[in-house]
């Protein structure tokens, strides 16, 4: 009989210690929530053919809704050419080529396509469109400040609009972390945009410096 009680406190206890579980960290939090993730970069050396590729993981499908859905790989080719017709142009990775159509963004004014694949930073990529060619050069290798280093900064940063939104280990809203430059935000340098967008609709971002960390745009500023 003594045995039977042991052994039903000792059920009882383990109830106790895995049922609960323990709260995940904000960080934590964050990262199972990430909607995009940006990781690698690279950009055009020449100026007559401005030519961005961003690379890494996003969900499927794709949209601000407040939800952190599915993911797959991405690598999203953007362009800035003089036109607002959908344009091809020759991409070649690697020693692969083909022809890629990128659509005209009217609410960005750039040209893009998602080439549906996940960048290292190694490969040798041009592009080429009518009479301009473009060798793409792995920025993000040269970063003082990485994909994962941005995320803490930004999470450091949206912490009390991120804790608003978390009922224990659940999140009522997504998170973002993209690239600004010179092609999607008029930037001369390049930076982080981390984002969290909520299940109401409200965003909060930051803007993070590739270079140092700093934090160059508050939440109060959307920029999205």
């Amino acid at each position: 009989m003594k045995k039977l009680f042991v052994c039903g406190i000792l059920g009882v206890s383990s109830l106790m210690l895995f049922g609960c579980g323990s709260q995940v960290d904000r960080l934590t939090l964050v990262q199972e929530n990430m909607s995009e993730k940006s990781e690698v970069y690279f950009f055009s050396d020449n100026l007559n053919l401005p030519i961005s590729i961003a690379s890494g993981v996003r969900e499927d499908p794709y949209g601000y809704d407040g939800e952190s859905n599915d993911k797959c790989e991405f690598a999203l080719i953007i362009a800035r050419l003089d036109n607002s017709d959908n344009e091809y142009v020759t991409v070649n990775i690697d020693g692969e080529e083909k022809q890629v159509l990128l659509e005209f963004n009217y609410r960005t004014g750039t040209h893009m396509a998602d080439l549906e694949q996940t960048l290292t930073g190694d490969e040798v990529i041009t592009v080429k469109f009518l009479d301009e060619e473009a060798n793409l050069v792995c920025k993000s290798n040269d970063f003082k400040v990485d994909a994962n280093q941005a995320l803490e900064i930004g999470t450091e940063n949206l912490s009390s609009f991120i804790d608003s939104l978390r009922s224990g280990n659940n999140f009522n809203g997504e998170c973002y972390l993209k690239l600004l430059d010179n092609i999607s935000g008029g930037f001369s340098d390049i930076f982080w945009l981390f984002s969290v967008y909520s299940a109401d609709g409200e965003m909060q971002n930051v803007i993070i410096s590739t270079e140092n960390g700093s934090v160059l745009a508050g939440a109060e500023q959307n920029v999205i």
